[in-house]
């Protein structure tokens, strides 16, 4: 699977009341790029991209090498799930990539083993130029200090839905909970699936249990859960996964562990569903995989999933992807330079002007974007740490709690437990002293 299919990507919480932690030292001394144009020499890229968004991310390097002449860049596509264990072994053995895409855990993995550059002086210069957040700067850091970039963002808890359907079957976009379900109720009255859902890949699933639970225990609890700070059996964690249960037994298709994300995507494409809730991505994704003549904007779009509580205070479901630096690259400047590049409104305007795509950087004008779509979901984008907003949850947990949760997930669509389900939970992730 593509990370574009992922959600993918990273994980720590983004909130206002997070407080920026002070720079610590660790990592390397903080060297700066080149000049641009000035690099050169060899180096290697890890990432996960394939299919339409490996065509995207190879334009980004292509105008990165374009741009300087003297650099060659080798792009290793690596399967999502083989990320992490083949970045692991490969810094273990002394031969790491000079840049890879990297999720938190894996971040902070490295960061505690001083394997990654410090790109805190970058990072100092993005903020104070208005590029990017103190928030977003404490999704690429470790105990306060700067590893990583922010290269693609996500907006997710979207529901896609074809405005000719739900014309057709008299039906108004959700605006409430209430109206949200009922939706549902009468696309299954008049035989059409309510949702289309791709739980054999796994990570689809948590894309439904995040957003719920940041509309039923809200943004403070989302983010203390991220953090070990409370338990999986804390009333507000429990509730939310009530709430999931109903939805898997009331509109979860039968077949949602046998289905592929691609193939869930393209039946709610083809309207054999109602809805699909997924991230931004699926902009480029149904008309690359599902039916080119599909317009965004026009034959799909989305809604951003209804508030469980209209009392409970808006909080986005974000996603995204960073990428870091090997410390024991042999070519340190065309590493810094790449990484820099990454980040830049220049960079990723190349594939935001291609589709399914957020830039992270605030820089990039809304006008680059090609259809309403994209548009819509780069305004969803959290820009100021007034923002609440809950970063990919199973992302920022990592390692082992990540793959248990995945595997309890799937076991809970099969049986909607929630009390094994919470039981199993509390044992996986002890943080909290649970």
């Amino acid at each position: 699977m593509s990370q574009r299919q992922r959600r993918l990507v990273t994980g720590i919480i983004l909130a206002a009341s997070v407080a920026l932690i002070a720079t610590a030292c660790g990592g390397d001394d903080g060297g700066e790029a080149p000049p641009p144009g000035e690099a050169s020499g060899e180096i290697r890229v890890v990432s996960n991209w394939t299919g339409s968004e490996g065509e995207a991310f190879q334009a980004v390097i292509d105008a990165f090498e374009d741009a300087n002449p003297e650099v060659t860049v080798k792009i290793e596509q690596v399967p999502f799930d083989q990320t992490q264990s083949l970045l692991t072994q490969q810094f273990a053995a002394g031969s790491p990539p000079d840049v890879s895409v990297a999720l938190p855990g894996i971040i902070r993995n490295f960061a505690e083993q001083d394997l990654l550059l410090d790109l805190s002086q970058e990072w100092d210069d993005w903020v104070q130029d208005g590029e990017y957040t103190d928030v977003l700067r404490q999704i690429a850091s470790a105990d306060g200090t700067a590893y990583a970039v922010y290269f693609k963002g996500n907006v997710n808890a979207l529901v896609w839905y074809s405005p000719k359907q739900l014309d057709q079957l008299g039906i108004e976009v959700p605006a409430t909970w209430d109206e949200f379900t009922a939706a549902m109720d009468k696309a299954k009255a008049e035989g059409v699936a309510p949702l289309a859902v791709g739980g054999k890949d796994g990570w689809p699933l948590t894309q439904w249990t995040d957003p719920i639970i940041l509309r039923v225990a809200g943004a403070e609890a989302f983010n203390q859960l991220a953090r070990g700070e409370i338990g999986w059996d804390d009333p507000r964690i429990v509730e939310s996964f009530e709430v999931f249960a109903g939805l898997v037994e009331e509109y979860f298709p039968k077949q949602t562990l046998a289905t592929g994300f691609i193939d869930a995507t393209c039946a709610r494409a083809k309207d054999r569903a109602l809805f699909q809730n997924q991230g931004a991505f699926i902009n480029l994704i149904v008309p690359a995989e599902c039916d080119e003549a599909l317009k965004p904007g026009e034959d799909f779009t989305f809604f951003l999933m209804p508030k469980f509580d209209d009392a409970m205070p808006d909080a986005q479901f974000v996603s995204g992807d960073l990428f870091i630096g090997a410390r024991d690259t042999e070519n340190e400047g065309a590493t810094r330079a790449l990484l820099t590049y990454l980040a830049s409104a220049e960079a990723q305007e190349v594939w935001a002007k291609r589709g399914g795509y957020v830039a992270p950087n605030a820089k990039v004008s809304p006008e680059v974007y090609p259809d309403a779509n994209d548009r819509k979901a780069a305004e969803l984008w959290p820009k100021s740490a007034d923002v609440p907003a809950g970063y990919d949850l199973d992302d920022w947990m990592g390692g082992e709690i990540q793959v248990k949760y995945k595997q309890a997930l799937a076991q809970f669509v099969r049986d909607t437990d929630v009390e094994k389900f919470i039981a199993t939970m509390t044992r996986v992730d002890t943080r909290a002293g649970g």
